[in-house]
């Protein structure tokens, strides 16, 4: 089938909404978002709940931005059974006077799901932000960060995700979801680690003298991904781009600041390395590349509240961490041409280390916090 103009997908999701409790007064485009046409809507009366907003998310069989690259069509049904089933779970911040959190993080609310335009209605963030970019704005060098701010942030981050992970590790009906989606594992895979010979041809001065080591390791995940029964439901897109946060400065008690873990469409089948080793590479990402310090502030904080690690599983963490920033930073332009070579080269490093199981390096590297106590 051809692609939709723009023009065309607005007037096909509009329609959708026509003579529903979702029918928008005004419908606005959102920027961003590569695979989805992505609208905020201005209800014509308020929901129940009293929203006057909600987020709507339409998918077509292919990319937005890549039309050629076609996509399953059914993949919103896939994420509407993760927001059902996430919806109304503990959420880490809440008001419970016992907890230490200040920030509280959860999926957004699920309102409905039109099947016809395969069209989502979901909460939405009025003035709203990613967190990939809220960390420069708010933590950049044209401002003074606070340490307990970022502290703050990375601690929520780890503890959801410890939370998160294990549920799914006895959750039976979320591992049947995540079961269905076979691309998810398979997109995963291939650009964190079958990619890895690519970028040895890209980048041959930095990376050819681990070539055989990259195809050990690229060997030894696709194995672990062969037994199902041992892997569990992950996000599968677990990064500060697929965390929503208000944008604005966080206030001194921080009781008001929610985050919204979104964009479900990558639950699959996976070990939970995947996604915790995803975001820890990306809040290095901002120490490496940006030179700011919230960066590691919250890299080390994440840690701390996701732990205590085995050995084991920091080594095969450091080894996800070490893939993405040779894989996927490189390919996505986020650093400038002249840092793609220190990219590809510093994720080298961390991995081929991982792989060898050099304790004694990553002690002295920014990843020490990672290892258990050596006793």
């Amino acid at each position: 089938m051809a692609a939709l103009s723009k023009d065309e997908a607005y007037a096909k999701v509009k329609k959708g909404l026509e003579a529903t409790p979702f029918e928008p007064s005004k419908l606005t485009e959102l920027a961003g978002g590569s695979v989805n046409f992505t609208y905020e809507a201005t209800l014509a009366k308020p929901l129940d709940d009293g929203a006057k907003t909600v987020f709507i998310k339409h998918a077509e069989p292919y990319m937005k931005v890549r039309p050629e690259t076609a996509l399953p069509p059914d993949r919103g049904n896939l994420e509407i059974q993760c927001l059902k089933h996430m919806s109304g779970r503990r959420i880490t911040g809440d008001s419970n006077q016992t907890d230490s959190h200040c920030i509280t993080i959860r999926t957004p609310k699920y309102y409905s799901f039109i099947e016809d335009s395969s069209t989502q209605i979901l909460e939405y963030m009025p003035e709203g932000t990613t967190l990939k970019d809220f960390i420069p704005k708010y933590f950049g060098h044209a401002t003074t960060p606070k340490e307990s701010d970022a502290r703050e942030i990375g601690k929520t981050v780890g503890s959801w995700l410890k939370w998160f992970h294990q549920l799914t590790a006895n959750d039976a009906e979320m591992h049947a979801i995540a079961e269905k989606n076979e691309l998810g594992r398979f997109f995963r895979h291939m650009v964190t680690f079958t990619w890895l010979k690519d970028r040895v041809e890209q980048y041959p001065s930095v990376l050819s003298d681990a070539k055989e080591i990259f195809q050990q390791v690229e060997q030894a995940v696709t194995t672990e991904l062969s037994d199902t029964s041992k892997l569990q439901a992950i996000h599968g897109d677990f990064w500060t781009g697929n965390m929503m946060i208000p944008d604005a400065a966080i206030p001194k008690d921080g009781n008001n600041v929610t985050l919204f873990v979104v964009d479900w469409e990558m639950v699959h089948l996976n070990v939970p390395h995947v996604d915790f080793g995803l975001m820890v590479a990306e809040f290095y990402y901002f120490w490496l590349f940006k030179s700011m310090p919230a960066g590691r502030w919250m890299m080390e904080s994440m840690v701390e509240a996701y732990g205590p690690l085995t050995e084991e599983f920091a080594f095969r963490t450091a080894i996800q961490v070490g893939a993405h920033l040779v894989c996927v930073i490189t390919d996505l332009n986020r650093v400038p041409t002249d840092q793609l070579e220190k990219a590809a080269a510093t994720g080298k490093e961390i991995l081929v280390h991982a792989w060898k199981k050099d304790r004694a390096w990553f002690e002295n590297s920014d990843f020490a916090l990672s290892f258990p106590p050596d006793r």
